[in-house]
C-alpha cells in the first residue's frame, strides 16, 4: 500500500523514519532518507520563473522518474512482506518511504507547471534532447524511446521478473530482490544524471543530483549485502 507523502512546514525539522539499528549500511541509508525528505520540502517552495516545456527534460524527468520509483516501491513492499532478513526488510522500508515521498513531489511539480501526468513523448526520449531541455526531444529519441527495443525505461524489471519476485520465498527472494534493486537503482542514477545535465529548472537539477548521490550510496550498500546472501 503506498505510503502518504507529507510536506514539512517551512522551517520545521524533517521527520526521519526510524529504521532498525546495528547494520553496516545504515549510515548511508540514513543519508538517503534525510536528503530525500529535505528536498521533498524544498521542491514545494521553489518557484519556476517561466513555463516548463511539455516535452522537455524537466517534465520528462518528473513523469519517468515517478514510474521508475513506483516499481521500486512495489518491489520493496513485496519483499518486506515476505522476507525474514532484517537487513533486507530495513532497506525495503527505506526504499518504500523515501521513493513514495519523492513520487508525490514530482507529481506536484507537474500540477504546478500546468502539465498533464501523461507523456506526450516515449519514455526517456527527453534524455537524448540535443536542445538541453529547451523544447521537444530529438527525432531519434522519439523513435527509440532511449530505453531499449521495447521502450522500457533503463533499470526497470520486466513483468516476468516481477512475477518471479512475487512467487519467490526465503533466501531466493532476498537474492532476487537485491539483484533487481541494484539494477533498478543503476537505471535511476543514469536517468537522474541526465536530469542534472538537461533540466532547465534548479528544482529538478538539484533534486536529480540528490537522487544520484542517494541511489549510488544504496547501490553500494546493496552490493555489500548481496555478497552475504
Amino acid at each position: 500500500m503506498p505510503l502518504p507523502s507529507a510536506v514539512p512546514p517551512e522551517g520545521a525539522e524533517p521527520v526521519i523514519p526510524r529504521l532498525p539499528a546495528g547494520y553496516l549500511w545504515l549510515g548511508s541509508v540514513a543519508v538517503v532518507i534525510l536528503t530525500a525528505l529535505i528536498f521533498f520540502g524544498i521542491g514545494w517552495s521553489s518557484a519556476t520563473p517561466r513555463p516548463v516545456s511539455d516535452t522537455g527534460a524537466d517534465a520528462g524527468f518528473a513523469r519517468d522518474m515517478q514510474e521508475h520509483h513506483a516499481q521500486a516501491v512495489e518491489m520493496a513492499l513485496l519483499i518486506r512482506d515476505k522476507s525474514s532478513n532484517e537487513e533486507i526488510r530495513a532497506i525495503a522500508y527505506d526504499v518504500a518511504t523515501s521513493q513514495q515521498h519523492q513520487k508525490g513531489q514530482m507529481y506536484a511539480w507537474l500540477q504546478d507547471w500546468g502539465l498533464s501526468q501523461a507523456r506526450p513523448i516515449p519514455p526517456m526520449a527527453w534524455m537524448e534532447s540535443e536542445s538541453g531541455g529547451h523544447g521537444s526531444a530529438s527525432p531519434h529519441a522519439a523513435q527509440s524511446g532511449s530505453g531499449g527495443a521495447d521502450g522500457a525505461m533503463e533499470g526497470m524489471a520486466t513483468p516476468e521478473q516481477m512475477q518471479a519476485l512475487r512467487r519467490s520465498s526465503g533466501a531466493e527472494a532476498d537474492r532476487l530482490f537485491t539483484d533487481l534493486m541494484i539494477r533498478h537503482h543503476q537505471g535511476g542514477v543514469a536517468m537522474a544524471s541526465a536530469g542534472v545535465r538537461l533540466a532547465e529548472t534548479s528544482t529538478v537539477r538539484d533534486f536529480a543530483a540528490l537522487v544520484v548521490d542517494a541511489q549510488t550510496a544504496e547501490i553500494t550498500a546493496l552490493q555489500e549485502l548481496r555478497r552475504s546472501l
